[in-house]
């Protein structure tokens, strides 16, 4: 008997403990599970100032209990985290008096954490002032919804009563029914299109909740339409940003190839002017040496013979100055006779041509001697540039004997150069257009810029079938070389107030051009656009994005990145931090 009674206690103990483990398990699981709804009820919330992005993530607060907020704080000039300073929170009910919460410090780089309690349910406008040395902002919220508790428990209970089936379906709840909504904008919680429905105060907040209104939205509530994640601390830990498209003037043009050639008329062969011998005294200039117009290049020593040397010609001279000389006595004399009515006009008129002619023979003598001066007491002959540039070529050398009129070297100015653009026949109706041009040449960075339209021609090449049209370009720094090829983008006309984002934004797939669109703080869309008028590093987007949305700017790799590994937000969950 005392056995029986000792196993009937043990086996009671055991009945008890089993009963309090599965209460416990119980009360477990139903913890979870109203945590599980409590979580479901955060409410991400985006705005930005023209200095900063808030990111915030908060259970709708309940009138007189503690709600707790996380908020992400964002410098827009470089966006990175906001390390220092307190945030102060200002609640503003339509009637009454405000409320302040100060949270001292961010609880990490960027995101500061708090519970505050409201003690009275309503509406709310919400002013999120950061304090921080060397950083000012007013970040306001026109809406925040504070639920008393009784519309905390029928919330409750309809999100019980519709289950989790209607939910994943797409279905958002709200205090008064529910309403079908599409899925990528199904948010958890009191969502905008809950209080466009319950009407409070006339607020439309379905351009909110898409993000893509013509006009800029100042609070995006939830995700935006945004499936791609990529989280506050990989946009602040990677060179990103973000920033609203723009309506920009922008010039169109079409592109082609080209080449950079001499100008014209700075281009000279420097010829030997008499026959002789290249000086061995003076060395010839190197190919890329640069030279002065009227400096001396070469001197040549005067020939053995007379004949095309420095002998000939100054015979020459002294034999046309002699008849300049007698023909200018002989005009003397038949103007003195004809004024004294001795002899006729006639014979002035012949003697005036006579002294012309003889003037005419003399002048590129003269002409000649003074561009070979020789070197004082050696006889040389000096020859001189002729134009200021680079030289490019050598064709003699120090002690060869040349010939009058032999080339010695070439020189051409770099300092302006040509661009010949070939337009082919297809385009040559657009040459009428041409205003002006961009290029750039590989291997060197950047793009450059022609001065001005030089011509347009009015042939096409019979070759290539192109027609040829020149642009000057100012060669700074002698970066550009003659015989480089370009390609060449021509201006035909203008773009105005177009809607432009940053080149660098794009992003190319297979032939089709994408920019990856901020939804929300941490939501992001890949759009394909249409491309327009590309100038100054801005680029037209004709179709596929609003005014005002904003784009991703810098880093588009990375959010690529998190496209392709993630699987998309789930717009029930909360941000874990």
């Amino acid at each position: 008997m005392k056995n029986w009674k000792i196993t009937f206690k043990f086996l009671t103990l055991l009945v008890l403990a089993t009963t309090l483990l599965l209460g416990c398990n119980k009360k477990k699981q139903e913890d979870v599970h109203a945590e599980g709804e409590h979580a479901a009820e955060s409410v991400q919330l985006t705005a930005y100032s023209a200095k900063s992005e808030v990111f915030m993530e908060f259970a709708e607060p309940v009138a007189g209990e503690k709600a707790a907020f996380l908020i992400h704080l964002t410098r827009l000039a470089d966006w990175k985290p906001v390390t220092e300073g307190p945030l102060k929170l200002v609640f503003t009910p339509k009637t009454g008096a405000p409320v302040f919460f100060t949270v001292p410090a961010p609880a990490r780089p960027g995101i500061y954490q708090t519970e505050l309690t409201l003690a009275t349910a309503g509406e709310y406008t919400l002013a999120i002032i950061p304090e921080g040395k060397g950083f000012g902002d007013t970040i306001t919220i026109p809406e925040v919804h504070v639920l008393n508790k009784g519309e905390a428990h029928k919330a409750h209970a309809a999100e019980k009563h519709a289950g989790h089936d209607e939910k994943d379906a797409g279905h958002v709840k709200g205090e008064k029914g529910e309403k079908h909504a599409d899925p990528s904008k199904t948010e958890a919680g009191h969502g905008k299109e809950e209080h466009a429905e319950e009407g409070h105060d006339g607020h439309d907040h379905g351009a909110e909740e898409s993000g893509h209104d013509d006009k800029e939205s100042a609070v995006i509530i939830g995700t935006g339409g945004g499936t791609i994640p990529f989280l506050k601390e990989q946009q602040w830990n990677t060179e990103f940003m973000s920033r609203p498209a723009e309506k920009k003037d922008l010039a169109t043009y079409f592109s082609t190839m080209g080449e950079l050639v001499p100008v014209s008329n700075a281009e000279a062969t420097v010829s030997a002017p008499l026959s002789g011998i290249i000086s061995g005294n003076r060395p010839l200039p190197f190919v890329g040496k640069k030279v002065a117009k009227g400096e001396v290049v070469a001197y040549i020593e005067p020939p053995l013979r007379q004949e095309g040397g420095i002998g000939q010609l100054t015979a020459s001279y002294a034999e046309a100055k002699n008849r300049v000389t007698l023909a200018q006595k002989e005009f003397d004399r038949a103007k003195r006779l004809y004024d004294a009515k001795i002899a006729p006009q006639k014979r002035v008129e012949e003697a005036e041509l006579s002294l012309a002619s003889a003037k005419a023979a003399l002048e590129p003598l003269e002409k000649a001697l003074d561009s070979i001066k020789g070197d004082a007491g050696n006889g040389r002959i000096a020859v001189r540039a002729t134009v200021s540039g680079t030289v490019v070529e050598i064709n003699s050398a120090n002690g060869k004997g040349v010939e009058a009129g032999q080339p010695i070297l070439r020189i051409i100015n770099t300092g302006t150069l040509w661009l010949m653009a070939n337009l082919p026949a297809a385009d040559a109706g657009k040459a009428a257009l041409a205003a002006g041009a961009t290029f750039t040449v590989t291997g060197l960075g950047g793009e450059f810029r022609p001065s001005r339209l030089v011509t347009v021609g009015d042939i096409l090449d019979p070759q290539t079938r192109t027609l040829p049209v020149i642009f000057e370009v100012p060669n700074t720094g002698s970066r550009l070389k003659v015989g480089m090829f370009a390609n060449v983008s021509i201006r035909t006309g203008d773009a105005k107030n177009a809607l432009a984002v940053p080149k660098e934004a794009l992003v190319e797939d297979e032939g089709r051009w994408f920019l990856f669109v901020q939804t929300a703080g941490e939501a992001f869309e890949r759009r394909e656009v249409k491309l327009g008028a590309q100038d100054k590093g801005y680029a037209q987007i004709v179709d596929g994005l609003k005014a005002h949305e904003r784009v991703v700017s810098k880093g588009a790799y990375y959010v690529k990145l998190a496209a392709t590994a993630g699987k998309g937000i789930d717009p029930h969950a909360g941000h874990a931090h």
